[in-house]
């Protein structure tokens, strides 16, 4: 892997709470250390549910990110998804919920659902209208206007209509934790 796992002093608390409380969960939804590759999924390769295509930028080749350990698939999800995300603002109840949708639709989207939530306009961007927003936050809401991103996402294009199903099966269980 191109970066080394570095973790800041101030953030070493979170990641912990991150890779025993949040990370395991959503791994059980991305087939874990499994290397795996989808037909229709445009990650292409994964593993620990880092997909290449999406992070190849951090990887010397194909290779390197095949021999990629938890360790750093921990790292990446937590630099490259929860903190980009500000998952670490939100309420403990809903952490969890909130990264999920973040790893499995991307920063910007999952940033959207959330702020679809909370009252904020909906543009991808984290900033202080947002981050003032937060109280508003409910799992409810995250659960429900995550199932409907994807009812519409499976709507528009009829190749992901095979994901629905999945897709509604993991929101349903990742709901359920902690609740």
């Amino acid at each position: 892997m191109k970066t080394k796992i570095n973790i800041p002093c101030e953030l070493k608390l979170e990641f912990s709470y991150f890779q025993t409380d949040i990370f395991k969960h959503t791994l059980l939804w991305e087939g874990g250390k499994k290397l795996h590759k989808v037909k229709g999924d445009s990650g292409g390769w994964t593993k620990y549910g880092i997909s290449y295509n999406n992070n190849f930028r951090h990887f010397y080749n194909l290779a390197d990110f095949k021999a990629m350990t938890y360790q750093e698939a921990c790292f990446l999800a937590f630099t490259q998804y929860y903190l980009p995300a500000k998952v670490n603002l939100v309420k403990n109840n809903c952490k969890l919920k909130y990264f999920d949708i973040v790893f499995n639709t991307g920063v910007k989207r999952g940033v959207k659902i959330l702020q679809s939530c909370i009252g904020a306009y909906p543009d991808g961007i984290f900033g202080i209208i947002t981050t003032s927003k937060l109280p508003n936050l409910t799992e409810h809401c995250l659960y429900k206007k995550r199932n409907s991103f994807y009812y519409n996402l499976a709507r528009r294009n009829s190749r992901l209509r095979k994901f629905l199903k999945g897709w509604l099966n993991r929101s349903k269980a990742i709901f359920r934790i902690g609740n």
